[in-house]
């Protein structure tokens, strides 16, 4: 099995163990979709697991959303507001087909750590997000299971790469350097990388 997809597998369980024990029933339901809209952060590695499992449409589309989101984050990178005013926009993750995330099973890490048991109205962007509102054990579980695949990534190219998930995976689609070099100077000419919100390479 890929790793990046045990990571996935391993979390689903213990997000599961962790919810019975504890009696917490997350109000998250399909159709509920709020966080789609949010600045979801994903690792070349976890990118590539998810590409197989891509359909021809999804992968169209990111190929015509791709240069949208290049734009949203060469011009929003270095600004402090950008992901509350790229959340407030109600961008939609090209992923997301009729209210219902359409690669679910193989969502990355970041997706399946939000959760809440607050009502989902406050996911909403016009509600403003209230400190609490999302579960922090789930999140942080979450993001154990990316630190490793990022050691992971790291032990395998010698480097990581982080960025905006939609543009990541149309980059993917188009065509990554492998050479740590080549990848930034890649990422530096599309005039995405560093800065506070742009991709990093570590």
């Amino acid at each position: 099995m890929n790793p990046v997809e045990a990571h996935w597998l391993a979390l689903e369980a213990d997000l599961a163990d962790y919810l019975a024990k504890k009696g917490i029933a997350p109000s998250c339901r399909a159709g509920c979709f709020a966080c789609c809209f949010g600045l979801v952060t994903l690792s070349r590695l976890e990118g590539e697991a998810l590409l197989p499992h891509l359909s021809q449409a999804q992968r169209a589309k990111l190929r015509k959303e791709g240069p949208k989101r290049l734009a949203l984050l060469r011009e929003g990178k270095d600004d402090p507001r950008f992901p509350g005013r790229y959340f407030l926009a109600r961008t939609p993750c090209p992923l997301l087909e009729e209210g219902l995330c359409g690669v679910y099973p193989w969502r990355p890490l970041a997706c399946r750590g939000l959760l809440t048991q607050g009502d989902p109205r406050l996911c909403e962007p016009e509600a403003g997000l209230k400190q609490g509102h999302f579960l922090p054990t789930p999140w942080r579980m979450a993001r154990l299971r990316m630190e490793a695949v990022w050691e992971e990534e790291k032990r395998r190219y010698g480097f990581l790469v982080l960025g905006e998930l939609a543009t990541l995976l149309y980059l993917l689609l188009s065509g990554f350097p492998g050479e740590r070099k080549e990848a930034e100077t890649f990422l530096e000419a599309l005039g995405i990388l560093g800065g506070r919100w742009g991709f990093q390479v570590v």
